[in-house]
């Protein structure tokens, strides 16, 4: 089987292109270093590039102001020549800008080339080692009771939307739970919790899980529809919270206007490491999950259409600080 692998890569690799990158491509991160896209972005990149002996990816982060300074950057000042790609975090890019940032947006993501999903993770609230909570139901129950302020930190607009479900689906009453600015990304919230600065956070649970194994977090609850294989006792939030289950997603987008081409090169390569054995393993390890129907241009468009017709409304109702 890896023979065949191995083959399939090579082909893609020697094929004839149009176009094909040469020397330093630069990617656009629209967060802090350690989010779950930069993650999941290297582990494919890194296939790509021992395929591609020529070329290499220089990160360039750009966080602030949940992504939007980034994305205008892309839209308004990056050439359409292939030499900058971003891959930005579904709901922060595709569902909250025009609601949350109208002003700060200049750019529509739909027009962006979309060139092929990464992967996802599930949200998962965590919690400093001290507090004395340890379920989603002893979460509630102190939100509920007001006996004392709940400090969350929020890394990105999923995040924060996960806390606005459970709040309304439980008509919880918020004026004790206390989210912390957004931060510019899932590892900067995360700092904070170990820290001991603020109680809990949301984030994938890419980018928390190994702060549980290293004993700096505690694992409270789990965003999915069902356990997740190697954390099968981890609860779900979707058991108190029906109907809570949101992910983490990361995209590999091209500024408007770059040639079919070039994004026809970016899809390939990607999508052909997202079959390497070493890729799969990399992912299973790190609980991310491709979605196959999104690793195509129109799919991918299609998968954000559905996701911004089931957040949207839920953003409506809330402001980003």
């Amino acid at each position: 089987m890896k023979k065949i692998f191995a083959t399939l890569l090579m082909l893609i690799a020697t094929t004839a292109y149009a176009w094909e990158p040469k020397g330093t491509v630069t990617v656009l991160f629209p967060n802090g270093p350690g989010a779950g896209n930069e993650i999941s972005f290297n582990f494919l990149a890194n296939i790509v590039m021992r395929n591609n002996p020529g070329i290499r990816f220089q990160p360039l982060h750009m966080g602030g102001a949940d992504g939007n300074i980034a994305m205008n950057h892309l839209f308004t000042k990056v050439a359409p020549d292939g030499m900058t790609l971003s891959a930005p975090a579904c709901q922060s890019a595709w569902v909250t800008p025009e609601i949350w940032y109208p002003q700060l947006a200049k750019y529509d993501m739909m027009q962006a080339v979309h060139v092929t999903h990464i992967a996802r993770s599930p949200l998962a609230i965590w919690a400093h080692p001290s507090s004395k909570i340890n379920t989603p139901k002893e979460l509630i129950e102190a939100i509920r009771k007001k006996e004392r302020p709940v400090t969350i930190a929020i890394g990105g607009a999923g995040h924060k939307l996960a806390v606005e479900y459970l709040t309304t689906t439980l008509k919880v009453p918020g004026g004790d739970l206390v989210e912390t600015p957004m931060y510019k990304g899932p590892a900067q919230a995360l700092l904070d919790v170990i820290g001991g600065h603020v109680e809990f956070g949301v984030t994938p649970v890419t980018v928390g899980y190994p702060h549980v194994q290293s004993g700096k977090l505690k694992l409270i609850a789990i965003a999915n529809d069902q356990p997740l294989a190697g954390l099968e006792k981890s609860p779900l939030l979707k058991d108190i919270v029906p109907g809570l289950s949101i992910h983490g997603c990361w995209n590999i987008v091209l500024p408007p206007g770059t040639n079919p081409e070039i994004a026809k090169w970016y899809r390939d390569q990607f999508n052909a490491a997202m079959k390497h054995p070493e890729v799969q393993e990399k992912f299973k390890e790190n609980f991310m999950f491709p979605t196959q129907e999104w690793q195509s241009e129109q799919g991918l468009k299609n998968g954000m259409i559905a996701l911004r017709k089931v957040w949207q409304p839920i953003a409506q109702k809330i402001k980003p600080e």
